[in-house]
């Protein structure tokens, strides 16, 4: 048979130092960039831009570009996309405002002091052709 030991005591925590001596997180604009390429990916319809240079693409157009500036806790956005052939402009640009406002809160705690939005084309997907048989 065992006999019951008293309960030790855990040591007692040191107290967290005053927020303002804990240190500070900075988030990178890049980082912001890249998380509201993201986000306006996400929204249907919405789609990237081509670099073109003398008319010809040097980049993929899977997601749009994306230029931030972080100020304290609020981010500066500006979002250069394209819109999916025939979604409606208006609410496909106020459903990216919205998604990439809520995932910046989300997942690094800054506010969108503004999201500018610029549609630079329309996209027409087309169906692969099919090959003839001669």
């Amino acid at each position: 048979m065992t006999t019951p030991t008293a309960a030790v005591p855990a040591p007692a925590a040191d107290p967290l130092p005053e927020p303002e001596h804990r240190g500070r997180t900075t988030i990178a604009d890049r980082v912001v960039e890249r998380i509201a390429a993201a986000a306006a990916a996400e929204v249907d319809a919405a789609t990237g831009t081509a670099r073109r240079v003398l008319g010809v693409a040097v980049s993929s157009a899977d997601r749009p570009r994306v230029s931030a500036r972080v100020h304290g806790e609020e981010a500066t956005v500006e979002i250069d996309m394209s819109v999916s052939w025939p979604a409606p402009v208006r609410q496909v640009t106020r459903r990216v405002r919205e998604h990439v406002g809520e995932r910046l809160v989300t997942l690094v705690g800054l506010r969108s002091a503004r999201i500018d939005v610029h549609v630079a084309a329309l996209v027409v997907e087309r169906a692969p052709e099919q090959k003839r048989v001669v």
